[in-house]
């Protein structure tokens, strides 16, 4: 699984991590948009690059990739 990140209209990876670790990488990221000063968006895809989940501001929440939101 990757973790990406889009700035300025492009994902560029910021890295690569095993399932195992997928919970501890949105919580991380979701904190790190809320310290953000510009318009951020992070996605997390998978090996062939199909998004499987994303979040964006200003609540930084995760949601499938459908569309559905994460359980909280």
């Amino acid at each position: 699984m990757k973790l990406q990140v889009n700035l300025k209209g492009a994902w560029r990876e910021v890295l690569s991590f095993s399932d195992r670790n997928a919970g501890g990488v949105c919580e991380e990221a979701a904190r790190l948009g809320r310290l953000a000063d510009r318009k951020v968006k992070f996605r997390i895809a998978d090996d062939a690059n199909r998004a499987l989940a994303h979040c964006e501001g200003p609540y930084f929440i995760w949601s499938e990739a459908g569309g559905k939101s994460e359980p909280t």
